[in-house]
């Protein structure tokens, strides 16, 4: 058994060592010049563009132009995309369009509804369509506290409450090959049916939500007034709310032909499509600037996409490029404020920018949708024939640490602007986007070198996820903190440091180290290894897990401090935590000499007993390294 630990140990170590080699080895000898790629990339699922983990967005495959793209949170992120040519619409993103029309309206989008309601439980069989509800009371929706923020309109002062409203639809079949969905807001617990199908359960909600009807639901409509949406609604303390509502999809863009994808290529800072839309290309190419090497703009919370078009045949075309975005359907909200400062016409709904340039562009606001556009013209050299889009978010809450507040790096004390740094972005975009094309020629040849396609397309998406998913703070003494929502996760840190080291990005390393030697060697932390992580964003007080998963938490960082020390090539970070250092080898080394463990089959990497001889081997290659750096 203690042959087969260290053979692990040797296969696993070796790995680390291997990486390090390649990083440095090909950070010093890959030019800068613009490389041809080598091979297109196109994984099953990546991070399209990388603006903050609140808004990050993300692609299954090369569904650009059949889907929405998604946010973490698996929801979809509805933007569509549209080429004019000639006359002729071509969808080059986004699926069919969000736009919907009431088939049942909420409160909010009407003068209110009138349903049926009981604050007893109705007796069996309530949400069903023939149920007899004529000994309910009457009441105009929704129900809530009349005087509050929503448009409520009977109050609702009890625990419980049961509604019924009927649904009059007058041709059922005007409702084929349309998309139907329920919307609704609660306060606090809601249960909700269509025609005593069940459609879903949501806890509070302080916006409007939306869910798609399935197909047999909707086979289970009715011409006529008799199709019923009931809801039961549970308050479990202070005001209560209560809205729901039906509608259809409206088809706006119904007429648009998908654009034909000719290719899809991810690199490591940018994702680019090319599309053919009749006799026109073109080239849409997802820029997420924070990812390149220049400090001042990691973590920047904006991304771009850029757009080209052109023809082989040479002949003029009369191009309009269109944005659509549902900002109602993200938050819950109608309202959308539009301006142009200087170059630049912007559009903000809650957190969301986006931005233009104002040259030969407009802007629209229809039903809670943002439209952008802008004319394009092709055949003609003295006319434009590109333009970007810039997308920025801001995100509300700020980092509590240990009793501080600490800011992003993008804004450090605390008086920047998104729309600041959109401009910013915007008025160099084609510089940025020219340095990102020489990081990804760079990187790309580097994976290639390494390894096959298959470690390419794993590696290089993987870069943009770490962005997406990490918040760069600020800390004391110019200290930079990269944390994900679960703060300071050293099993997350450890799978991200072959990617950090592929790249040689060892200030990432650092910033993901930095936040559990700080907690660990403040004055309230006395336990003998590290913590399994420090708190839920954006709160670092606690461990959030409830297991210490001790011996592989104190392991990992070892190893992690060894690797950023080797990469590196210098000691002074090891020195600095070197007391710590000795803490955690320490209990390693006494786990190792106190248990017993059953000898059961192969070991695996997560075993204990391999993350205690792979801890302690980093710790007497750190001893070493001490001597020889």
């Amino acid at each position: 058994m203690e042959i087969r630990t260290y053979i692990r140990f040797v296969v696993a170590w070796r790995m680390i060592i291997i990486l390090g080699i390649i990083s440095l080895v090909y950070a010093c000898s890959c030019p800068d010049e613009k490389i041809s790629h080598l091979s297109v990339i196109a994984p099953s699922r990546h991070t399209l563009l990388a603006v903050t983990p609140s808004l990050s967005l993300q692609l299954t495959g090369d569904t650009l132009n059949k889907s929405y793209p998604q946010l973490r949170t698996g929801e979809a992120f509805p933007i569509t995309g549209i080429l004019r040519v000639d006359g002729i619409l071509y969808r080059f993103m986004g699926g069919d369009s969000l736009r919907i029309s009431p088939l049942a309206p909420l409160s909010e989008d009407t003068v209110g509804w009138t349903g049926k309601y009981s604050f007893l439980f109705p007796g069996k069989g309530w949400e069903q369509r023939r149920y007899d509800d004529s000994w309910w009371s009457e009441g105009k929706g929704a129900f809530g506290p009349v005087k509050g923020y929503y448009p409520a309109h009977t109050l609702w002062g009890a625990e419980n409450i049961y509604v019924r409203r009927h649904v009059k639809v007058d041709n059922k079949d005007a409702l084929r090959n349309h998309k139907i969905y329920v919307r609704y807001v609660c306060d606090d617990w809601l249960k909700l049916f269509c025609n005593g199908k069940y459609l879903l359960e949501s806890r509070y909600t302080y916006k409007t939500k939306c869910q798609r009807l399935t197909d047999e639901t909707i086979s289970q409509i009715i011409d006529g007034d008799n199709n019923i949406l009931a809801a039961y609604c549970r308050n479990t303390g202070g005001p209560a709310l209560l809205d729901f509502g039906l509608y259809i999809e409206n088809k706006t863009y119904a007429e648009a032909k998908p654009a034909t994808l000719k290719k899809m290529d991810v690199q490591a800072t940018q994702t680019q499509f090319i599309f053919q839309c009749g006799e026109v290309e073109l080239q849409v190419d997802f820029v997420s600037p924070s990812l390149s090497e220049k400090w001042e703009l990691t973590g920047w919370p904006v991304g771009f996409l850029t757009y080209q078009i052109r023809t082989e045949s040479g002949k003029e075309h009369a191009v309009e490029v269109l944005f659509d975005v549902d900002m109602e359907w993200m938050f819950g909200k109608r309202k959308i404020d539009g301006w142009v400062d200087k170059d630049w016409r912007f559009v903000k709904s809650d957190s969301l920018y986006l931005a233009m340039e104002a040259d030969e562009t407009t802007f629209s606001c229809m039903d809670g949708h943002a439209i952008l556009s802008q004319k394009l013209y092709v055949g003609n050299e003295e006319d434009k024939d590109s333009g970007v889009l810039l997308v920025g978010y801001e995100e509300g809450r700020v980092l509590q640490y240990d009793g501080e507040v600490l800011f992003p790096l993008w804004n450090s004390d605390g008086t920047r602007e998104v729309k600041e740094l959109m401009k910013s972005v915007g008025n160099r975009y084609k510089e940025l986007k020219a340095e990102c094309d020489v990081l990804d020629n760079r990187w790309n040849t580097k994976a290639f070198q390494a390894g096959d396609k298959v470690f390419a397309g794993r590696m290089l998406p993987a870069y943009r996820n770490f962005v997406s998913s990490h918040r760069f703070m600020l800390f004391s003494d110019n200290k930079l903190f990269c944390l994900g929502d679960t703060l300071g996760n050293v099993r997350e840190a450890y799978k991200s440091f072959p990617v950090l080291l592929f790249f040689h990005r060892t200030d990432w390393m650092r910033g993901l180290l930095d936040p559990i030697f700080e907690y660990c060697e403040d004055i309230h932390w006395s336990k003998k290894y590290p913590p399994y992580d420090i708190g839920l964003y954006p709160v670092a007080s606690k461990q959030v897990k409830l297991e210490n998963c001790a011996v592989e938490a104190a392991a990992n960082m070892l190893m992690m401090t060894t690797a950023v020390v080797e990469a590196e090539r210098e000691f002074s970070y090891a020195d600095m935590h070197w007391e710590q250092l000795e803490v955690w080898a320490d209990y390693l080394q006494k786990k190792m000499k106190k248990e017993t463990y059953p000898i059961i089959g192969l070991l695996n990497g997560n075993d204990e007993r391999v993350k205690c001889v792979l801890g302690l081997a980093a710790y007497r290659k750190l001893i070493q390294l001490k001597g020889n750096l």
